[in-house]
């Protein structure tokens, strides 16, 4: 057992000596390999030649700005210039404009006709009033068609026909240049529609006058009627009571006398008869003669020859007169008498017969007459209550007829005032038979041909927009709160390095874009004169957080720091350097202030190493 213990330990005391052999030799390897790298790095730094490159830069004046800077490419506007005029339905009614220019891009359009269009809008309701009318202008009655100058197309009286285009894409052209030629036809033709439209407000407006006129005259006729109603209303009330209370008066009268007529006829019939009998006559019915009714009370009266008495009897005639009379003169008069008894009794039997005859009739009539009455008071209360209304609120009912009565005289003056207008503005924008350019650029393309006819749904031509040079760049969420709109901003390009562009932030997006950082877009309008500037060009622009102007800068390479204090190589006058001393302020990162130590135009020298 201890042979076998001493045994591994032999084993293992000569594997450890095998490594630790090993290591040195590793060891003395690594060393030898060390040597000789430095050897030949040594060699090379030996073999290797530098130079110094010096270059010169000049003090000078200017701002100094840092700030936030974003990259771009730059882009430009265009301007539309369009055809607006629309004569089209000069039949119907539908709003015309004069030509307008519309742009593309950030800023807005130079048109020099914006206010005209706006005081076209009414134009076409006096172009459609002009096309309905009759008799002033035949022409603007009905729309006649021709064939144009090519031939192919159709055009109206209201077109206006295109006689020669004077521009091309690409051509260069100022505010005012002729770019379109008209048919003198065309423009003769649509000039006639304009002046009809005029003809036809003229007419309207007398019209509208007249309706107005004649409405004030209603109104204060209405006005006074109502006031005259009023004043007379409680009389024609009160007339109107005292009639239906007297036709029921009458009513009750006449019931009344035939109801006592057949309660008193019948005594008074018999006490007739009687007379009539003793007086020798006969009381058979028969109707009166010619002789006066009032001939027995005549006779009763009658003194003259007679030797007798007369006797009123009965009011509606006379009475029987008695007594003895000398020779034919009193036979006679009893024979009256007993006539006139006869008559007063045949009058007595027939009102006796009419009066049944008509007393449902009569009591008819005045129940009638007093229903009549009960609802002629309601009616006429009614009546009277409505004229005091009318009455007193007779000013207020006439100030709400006189309320908008000029409305159509005034409609109608707007329409005349459109119309005339209009027509002036169609004489400024076509009247001469040609078409200017509204805006200043290079063309980039036109919508028409020789021949062609203008139309609303196609644009005359576009323009290069120079007042829309843009650049979109992306500002981080950091450093959005930074950035207002209105802000100045500094444009680099790449194209023109070492000069500085100016411009204005016009528009900052809400919303952000990308996915794995948050940025918005900002849209900067370049200022000044852009004329150099094309689209595509790439730009630096920087948002402006801290700015030092006016102030004297060099480079920062030309700088060289020893502990606390600035050096410059400000080289002389006769080429000979002198190492000068100088007081740095503000840096924007390429270049330095220099606050004392150098002038402006002084040259400074930047020296660096470069192998060769």
């Amino acid at each position: 057992m201890a042979d076998k213990e001493k045994k591994q330990a032999a084993v293992k005391s000569k594997s450890h000596k095998k490594k630790i052999k090993k290591a040195i030799i590793s060891i003395i390897l690594i060393g030898c390999i060390t040597v000789i790298v430095v050897f030949n790095v040594n060699n090379k730094k030996d073999d290797t030649k530098t130079a110094t490159v010096t270059k010169e830069n000049t003090a000078k004046k200017g701002n100094l700005t840092v700030g936030i800077t974003e990259s771009g490419t730059m882009e430009i506007g265009s301007i539309t210039q369009s055809y607006e005029l629309d004569t089209s339905s000069a039949g119907t009614s539908s709003s015309s404009s004069s030509s307008g220019t519309s742009s593309s891009g950030s800023s807005s359009s130079d048109s020099s006709n914006k206010s005209d269009a706006q005081g076209m809008q009414n134009m076409g309701g006096a172009m459609g009033m002009a096309g309905g009318q009759s008799g002033s202008d035949s022409s603007s009655s009905t729309t006649k068609t021709t064939s144009s100058s090519s031939g192919n197309e159709s055009v109206s009286d209201s077109d206006l026909v295109i006689k020669k285009v004077c521009i091309t894409s690409g051509q260069n052209v100022k505010k005012g240049d002729t770019i379109l030629k008209l048919t003198t036809k065309s423009v003769s033709n649509v000039r006639k529609l304009y002046k009809a439209a005029v003809s036809s407000a003229k007419l309207t407006l007398k019209e509208a006058k007249v309706d107005r006129d004649s409405d004030k005259l209603t109104a204060e006729y209405e006005y006074k009627e109502r006031i005259a109603a009023g004043k007379s209303a409680k009389t024609t009330y009160k007339a109107t009571l005292q009639s239906l209370d007297g036709a029921v008066v009458t009513a009750q009268n006449n019931y009344n006398t035939a109801v006592s007529g057949i309660k008193t006829l019948p005594s008074k019939i018999k006490n007739l008869k009687k007379k009539i009998k003793k007086a020798g006559g006969s009381t058979t019915v028969y109707k009166s003669t010619s002789i006066n009714q009032n001939t027995g009370s005549n006779a009763g009266n009658n003194t003259g020859n007679m030797n007798g008495t007369g006797m009123g009897d009965d009011k509606n005639g006379g009475t029987s007169g008695t007594g003895t009379t000398a020779g034919s003169t009193g036979s006679q008069s009893s024979s009256n008498t007993v006539t006139i008894m006869q008559q007063q009794l045949a009058s007595y039997q027939q009102q006796l017969s009419e009066y049944k005859s008509n007393l449902k009739n009569l009591k008819s009539q005045l129940k009638s007459a007093k229903k009549a009455r009960k609802t002629g008071k309601v009616s006429a209360k009614k009546t009277y209550d409505a004229a005091m209304l009318q009455y007193s609120n007779a000013k207020t009912l006439y100030n709400v007829a006189m309320d908008g009565i000029d409305d159509d005289v005034k409609d109608a003056q707007e329409t005349l005032k459109d119309a005339q207008k209009a027509l002036k503005i169609f004489e400024k924008y076509a009247g001469t038979g040609v078409i200017k350019a509204e805006c200043s650029g290079t063309v980039t393309s036109v919508g028409y041909e020789d021949g062609e006819t203008l139309s609303t749904d196609t644009d005359i031509a576009t323009y290069m927009n120079s007042d829309a040079v843009t650049t979109s760049v992306s500002v981080a969420q950091d450093d959005i709160s930074e950035i207002e709109v209105g802000d100045t901003v500094n444009i680099s390009l790449s194209a023109y390095e070492g000069k500085t562009f100016h411009g204005k932030v016009t528009s900052i997006s809400t919303t952000s874009s990308g996915t794995s950082t948050v940025s918005y877009p900002v849209v900067v309008t370049m200022t000044g004169d852009v004329s150099s500037i094309y689209a595509g060009m790439s730009a630096d622009v920087t948002f402006v957080t801290k700015e030092v102007k006016d102030v004297l800068y060099i480079s920062n390479k030309a700088v060289e720091t020893e502990g606390t204090k600035s050096y410059v190589t400000k080289k002389n006058s006769d080429a000979s350097t002198t190492k000068t001393q100088v007081k740095t302020g503000f840096s924007d990162g390429h270049n330095v202030q220099i606050e004392s130590g150098l002038s402006e135009g002084d040259t400074v020298l930047i020296e660096s190493r470069v192998s060769e």
